[in-house]
């Protein structure tokens, strides 16, 4: 497994997804969701190793830059030194620092319900991050701009839950 290749695999899938993800953030915040994560993986796809998920945070910046920055941290530990992957430290310091829980409608909502599955491997971890992803359709925002939104975003997918799966997917597939 190479953290090269995971960066390098997820820049090619923003570059496909990012107007699908700009649009699911146009219907509830500023609808750039997915330019600002390819311009971090950018950056990131062409940083050193040991330092992408470093280049991703400066160069998205913002809120989302700081705390999809924190998966990608782990991820990177576990492709590069072989540490185990620790995503529950991630959504511990989401969580934190975002000031949010699931329910809330947030990545949160797909990355819980991934940890919750991680005992049974990353394809059940896909699975349930889906299902995350896919019920924040029904939620109602109680955190991040989506809660000043007409019925705070209800009605419309979360994109940072989307990104999410996007993200374990990639990690199955370069881990294949």
């Amino acid at each position: 497994m190479s953290a090269d290749r995971f960066f390098e695999s997820l820049l090619a899938r923003y570059a496909v997804e990012a107007d699908h993800l700009n649009a699911l953030d146009a219907a509830i915040g500023d609808g750039d969701h997915g330019t600002t994560m390819l311009r971090g993986l950018t950056k990131a796809a062409a940083a050193k190793d040991g330092k992408r998920a470093k280049a991703f945070m400066r160069a998205s910046g913002g809120a989302s830059g700081t705390l999809f920055g924190l998966i990608l941290l782990e991820i990177e530990a576990h492709l590069g030194a072989g540490a185990p992957l620790n995503l529950t430290r991630a959504c511990d310091r989401i969580c934190d620092l975002g000031d949010v829980a699931p329910g809330d409608k947030s990545m949160v909502d797909a990355l819980s319900p991934a940890l919750a599955a991680q005992d049974n491997g990353l394809a059940a971890m896909i699975t349930a991050a889906t299902t995350g992803c896919d019920a924040t359709v029904g939620m109602t925002a109680r955190r991040g701009r989506a809660q000043y939104v007409e019925n705070a975003g209800r009605g419309h997918m979360d994109p940072g839950a989307a990104s999410v799966v996007i993200f374990l997917e990639t990690l199955a597939k370069v881990s294949e």
